[in-house]
């Protein structure tokens, strides 16, 4: 049996010309296989969910602002739709292109992360310098550089992957860029974000095959300096322990960090409704962007909480199990790369959210509002489908290549349909 080749049913009539048009898109042929279908499903849960919950959280901060209720609903909106043309651009892009110029993007995110630093270039709310534009349209050259390093390492461990032994010719280099990178976002400063460059060129290194001997001293080096920055300034070790007794420090360092528990405390199980919180009527501060799933728990309550999480989780996994499955070694790093960016940032503010972690002003992926962290989120997700589009699962019971048109034929009903799904997000086949 020739593989890939449908066998026409009669029965799949496309009630529309629109659902027609889907039909062809999502086939098999054109190279969405059932890891592409997953993988954006999960982007456009998670998206929603943020679009939703900017609109609960953000009418409060407007007002305050000066402006109409919905401005930073509709701000958010316009980079979601940004951010969709991205994650086409990015499914579109060949990988070739990243290995070839892989350092071309990191030399100009290390560029505009100087910018930043230079007075009446970069903009500066809150007393950090992260910014560079004009007005709403702001660019966070930050947010550029965590795609920037996992390109590079994934780049030049698959250039020179009969050289990974040698640390001079992998190693190296990745950990020399990381660590310029990483000193101008502290300098900023923005010790999350460094935090998740960081683990996102280790994430790429470990897959790679880079010798633990190498690895394991430079973490520890880089942990021993990050303690000793975290602890230089007394502003800033006393934000960052503040986490240890938060109830002592409820009225200055640890305000955030209360108010948050507070927020989950009165959400309960199912929560208090969406749009019927009281945290973000001027208790909690920024609840749309970094306090946002304090939000999520206070009006959804522990059980949304644990469904935005796990459909995060998924997302992760999913993007870590494209990356086992590609036969390409750039294509692949990328994904671990990009996945271990997204899991480092979800760790990092869930953490700080439920008092587990300090205070590190790190988004949560897809749903935090913000224009450049959201847009960059979706171009490095459009090439993570741009490497699940490489590969097609073959049924080992039919021989036939699977798609999205299996799960919607009328002749299932809605348990096959959610066991197909299931079955194939596992990775097993489906008759």
């Amino acid at each position: 049996m020739t593989l890939g080749v449908e066998i026409p049913n009669s029965n799949r009539k496309p009630v529309s010309r629109i659902s027609r048009r889907i039909y062809r898109l999502l086939n098999a042929e054109n190279g969405f296989g059932p890891e592409s279908h997953m993988l954006v499903l999960l982007i456009g849960v998670l998206t929603a969910i943020g679009v939703s919950m900017v609109l609960s959280t953000s009418f409060v901060p407007s007002l305050v602002a000066g402006h109409n209720a919905f401005a930073l609903f509709e701000k958010q909106m316009l980079w979601v739709l940004v951010g969709l043309a991205a994650f086409a651009l990015g499914t579109s892009m060949s990988m070739d292109l990243f290995i070839k110029y892989r350092g071309v993007l990191l030399l100009g995110s290390g560029f505009a992360l100087v910018a930043v630093l230079i007075p009446h270039v970069g903009v500066s709310v809150g007393g950090s310098a992260r910014w560079l534009g004009v007005g709403m349209f702001r660019l966070q050259p930050s947010e550029i550089t965590k795609l920037a390093i996992a390109i590079f390492a994934a780049g030049v461990a698959t250039a020179r992957a009969d050289e990974i032994a040698d640390w001079r010719r992998v190693f190296q280099p990745v950990i020399l860029a990381t660590v310029i990178a990483a000193v101008l976002i502290l300098v900023e400063p923005d010790m999350g974000t460094a935090m998740v460059v960081g683990a996102t060129a280790l994430g790429v290194l470990f897959v790679a095959g880079v010798r633990m001997r190498h690895l394991l001293p430079t973490l520890a080096v880089i942990t021993v300096v990050g303690l000793y920055e975290a602890m230089a300034k007394t502003y800033r070790r006393e934000r960052l322990l503040s986490f240890l007794h938060p109830w002592q420090n409820r009225t200055d360092f640890a305000y955030q960090e209360v108010q948050s528990l507070v927020a989950f405390a009165t959400g309960h199980v199912t929560g208090a409704g969406p749009g019927a919180g009281q945290a973000k009527w001027g208790f909690l501060p920024n609840p749309q962007t970094d306090f946002i799933f304090s939000v999520i728990g206070q009006e959804l309550g522990v059980i949304g909480a644990l469904i935005v999480l796990g459909l995060l989780a998924f997302l992760v996994f999913s993007i870590f199990r494209i990356s086992q499955r590609s036969t390409s070694r750039f294509g692949s790093l990328l994904c671990v790369g990009i996945g271990s960016w997204l899991a480092a940032q979800m760790i990092l503010n869930v953490g700080a959210v439920i008092g587990l972690l300090p205070v590190t002003g790190v988004p949560l992926p897809l749903i935090s509002s913000g224009g450049s962290s959201l847009v960059v989120e979706l171009f490095a997700l459009g090439l993570v489908n741009s490497v699940a589009k490489g590969f097609i699962p073959i049924s080992r019971q039919t021989g036939q290549r699977r798609s999205l048109r299996d799960f919607l034929s009328p002749g299932s009903g809605k348990a096959g349909r959610l066991t197909r799904l299931a079955r194939t997000a596992l990775g097993r086949a489906t008759a």
